[in-house]
């Protein structure tokens, strides 16, 4: 038997960035993958479940760039950030309703960081750095170290 076509995601989260799921025609995703409609579809379903994969497929490489201290994630999210992907994870997954695939980006970042409150100003940073903000390395340098305990004086929740 022929060997059955697969899916290519990062050419498929490629086609998805800029316009999200209902920005992005059809034709532009088959035309990014690289196969036929009819096979696009019998490989990934429909338009909304092509931009799931996408999206999973992003989130997976993302979270496989989080080693090491504040400092590296930092340098990680910078790169990921430059990357056209980057648009689609940290907006369009969010305005599309995929906010599981955000929260498992939270949860990986919390564990490789130990810190949540370091996580979630990284992933901030990572936001504002896609729309024109500085680089997440800058912001990075600003925080605490991840065990600091916040300053006295200042109430917390």
């Amino acid at each position: 038997p022929r060997r059955r076509a697969s899916i290519d995601t990062a050419a498929l989260a490629a086609a998805f960035a800029d316009g999200g799921l209902h920005g992005t025609p059809i034709e532009r995703v088959v035309e990014a993958v690289g196969v036929a409609k009819p096979t696009l579809y019998a490989r990934g379903g429909d338009k909304a479940e092509l931009f799931a994969l996408a999206v999973e497929a992003e989130v997976e490489r993302l979270i496989e760039r989080f080693e090491g201290g504040v400092p590296q994630l930092a340098a990680a999210l910078d790169a990921y950030v430059a990357t056209p992907a980057a648009r689609l994870v940290l907006v369009s997954a969010r305005l599309g309703g995929h906010d599981r695939a955000l929260r498992r980006i939270t949860i990986a970042l919390t564990a490789a960081v130990g810190d949540e409150r370091i996580a979630s100003a990284l992933l901030g940073a990572a936001w504002s750095a896609l729309h024109g903000g500085p680089p997440v390395t800058a912001v990075a340098r600003l925080l605490p170290p991840p065990d600091a305990a916040p300053p006295s004086g200042i109430w917390t929740a």
